[in-house]
């Protein structure tokens, strides 16, 4: 074909519509996969539709749905919570499920995700790779969907009181390398640490992967629940535990050590005010705070009206007034 100018001004126009023709799907798309899956997976994303209330929401199933997981969300299913979600959307209806004969914890959540048992599960780590694999196997995917950002605080005896301590002493600690406490400034008392399961606990996991780059514990007691933890510290000399700060927040029997990633590095403390009673959320929410982590709802990825459930939940809590219920909560919304 010759190219004089009306061949080339019939390929420019061929062309523009191909690519508006292009265009339009690519927009289209993009509109789908925003309607079937507001919130991404990916740590620090966003919701593509944002909300102000619990009633605005769309796609929010009928029906009774069961979950379970991390004690840590507990503030998160309190009355008043539970009742703002069901006054709002009446049609859907929660039910927290605990474990039967194991501590509550992320890992005994998942578990009864993939055992069926559960809509979707509340983790206060990340998944692993077994697990994954274990849901591949059953025909269907675990999608991790960040809520929240939470701190891990590490806290001693009140009257053991040091300025603070690095990633590193925490490690040779928990580890068992360092045993007394004039070793890093303190009285010269033996160490007692106490700590969870970190087969059954997230935050016990966190901590090992984080403090202690993967190895396992050392010589530490082992505690079932934070509230534990606190009390044994309290009635402990030499004792240290570690916590959600959404727990320890407050709380007059123990000391919240400051922490900081390095030696000479300027120590951040978990609370500020006063009395160091309110949550430090700057330095939660721009990572300053060595210890924090990311909060998740896990969802099964099958198509069902499970997956529709966990999905409108984070939804819900991705709202204005979610993210209110999330910082009364003692966490930082990643909005």
């Amino acid at each position: 074909m010759p190219f004089d100018r009306n061949n080339i001004q019939f390929l420019l126009r061929i062309g523009i519509i191909a690519t508006t023709l292009a265009v339009t799907i690519s927009i289209y798309r993009l509109i789908q996969i925003s309607i079937s899956n507001p919130i991404s997976s990916e740590v620090g994303s966003n919701v593509q539709v944002e909300y102000k209330t619990f009633a605005e929401v769309p796609n929010v199933p009928e029906g009774v749905f069961h979950y379970g997981g991390s004690p840590i969300f507990a503030p998160l299913r309190s009355p008043v919570v539970l009742a703002a979600l069901s006054q709002s959307q009446r049609q859907y209806q929660l039910r927290f499920v605990e474990p039967v004969g194991i501590p509550q914890g992320s890992g005994a959540g998942i578990k009864m995700l993939l055992d069926g048992e559960l809509s979707f599960a509340l983790s206060s780590r990340p998944l692993k790779q077994d697990e994954l694999a274990q849901a591949k196997a059953r025909g269907f995917a675990l999608e991790q969907i960040p809520i929240a950002i939470d701190g891990i605080t590490f806290f001693i005896n009140p009257h053991n009181l040091i300025v603070g301590l690095n990633l590193s002493q925490l490690q040779d600690i928990f580890s068992g390398k360092i045993k007394n406490w004039k070793t890093v400034g303190g009285a010269d008392l033996p160490i007692t640490a106490f700590s969870f399961a970190p087969q059954l606990s997230g935050t016990a996991d966190v901590v090992q992967q984080r403090v202690l780059a993967g190895r396992e514990f050392g010589n530490v007691q082992i505690v079932s629940t934070a509230t534990e933890a606190i009390l044994k510290v309290a009635a402990t000399p030499g004792g240290i535990g570690y916590s959600s700060a959404s727990v320890v927040v407050g709380q007059k029997t123990i000391y919240p050590l400051p922490l900081s990633i390095a030696p000479g590095e300027m120590f951040i403390t978990p609370f500020v005010g006063a009395n160091e009673t309110v949550l430090n959320k700057i330095a939660l929410a721009n990572g300053s705070y060595p210890l924090t982590r990311r909060l998740f709802v896990i969802v099964k990825r099958d198509g069902s009206l499970d997956e529709q459930a966990g999905v409108a939940y984070t939804n819900l809590l991705a709202t204005d007034e979610g993210e209110k219920m999330i910082d009364q909560a003692g966490f930082v919304s990643i909005r």
